[in-house]
């Protein structure tokens, strides 16, 4: 029996199949061009809400609803108002943060007389905080207004009126070394605080020496201010203590030569 083959495909497709094949190339297109369409939808859209939050952010920015100062805290000032710290500082509230210099800042209120250390930190939401150490008073004076006379030998005035602190009268002579005066007066305040306590006035005399009238005593003492060495001062606390009780009111012990006392 003779085999039958089956008939060969032919290359050819019928023209059912060729708009099957055209119709489904049509819905891969459309669904491709859909899909697209929808992403770049949305890439505008998150483009478009980028844009207008950057904006509003800037806007919020620039008018200082964000990212500005809030608040400033300066502790520490006793002589120095706040007011006039900020000020030279460059500090107030509603500024940009992100434009404030904290070194800068720092520098210019570290520049003040009387001002002996500045630390300017930032704190939360949006605070600064400023804190001062200013330098000891050591005397005051009354010259118009009270003054206070600082380690450094500058003078601030008061902005409560006197302290409790030696007085220096009013008429000192031309020349008077009020840096050499300052510290002698706080070497005496640091290594001889009781002695300290006891200065009532002091009166600044031509060449270098003053006059210091104690408290409660009827004492006064000469010294020589720019003579360094505080010898003259344990020199004179060992007098007090053996031998003041035998002195009689209005007494004057003279130290101005270091090692001898003379008592008037």
């Amino acid at each position: 029996m003779k085999k039958m083959r089956s008939p060969r495909k032919s290359g050819r497709l019928g023209a059912n199949h060729l708009r099957r094949l055209r119709n489904n190339k049509g819905r891969r297109r459309a669904w491709f061009r859909g899909k697209n369409l929808f992403r770049y939808a949305m890439i505008l859209t998150a483009a478009g809400a980028l844009t207008y939050g950057g904006f509003t952010a800037w806007k919020a920015y620039r008018s200082g609803q964000v990212l500005a100062l809030t608040k400033i805290e300066v502790t520490g000032n006793r002589l120095w108002e706040s007011s006039r710290l900020l000020e030279r500082a460059g500090l107030e509230v509603g500024s940009r943060l992100p434009e404030i210099s904290l070194s800068a800042a720092r520098n210019a209120v570290a520049q003040l007389p009387g001002i002996q250390e500045v630390k300017v930190s930032r704190s939360l939401g949006g605070s600064l905080r400023v804190e001062i150490r200013e330098e000891e008073m050591v005397a005051v004076r009354k010259s118009g207004t009270w003054q206070g006379l600082m380690a450094s030998g500058v003078w601030l005035s008061l902005p409560s009126g006197k302290a409790d602190l030696p007085i220096i009268t009013s008429r000192t002579p031309k020349g008077t070394d009020f840096p050499a005066l300052a510290r002698f007066l706080n070497d005496a305040r640091m290594h001889f605080p009781d002695l300290y306590a006891g200065f009532s006035q002091i009166t600044p005399v031509s060449g270098g020496e003053i006059e210091i009238y104690w408290r409660d005593r009827g004492l006064k003492v000469r010294a020589d201010y720019m003579n360094k060495s505080l010898n003259s001062l344990e020199f004179l606390r060992s007098l007090l203590s053996r031998e003041a009780a035998f002195w009689t009111d209005g007494s004057t012990v003279d130290l101005r030569v270091e090692g001898y006392a003379y008592v008037l």
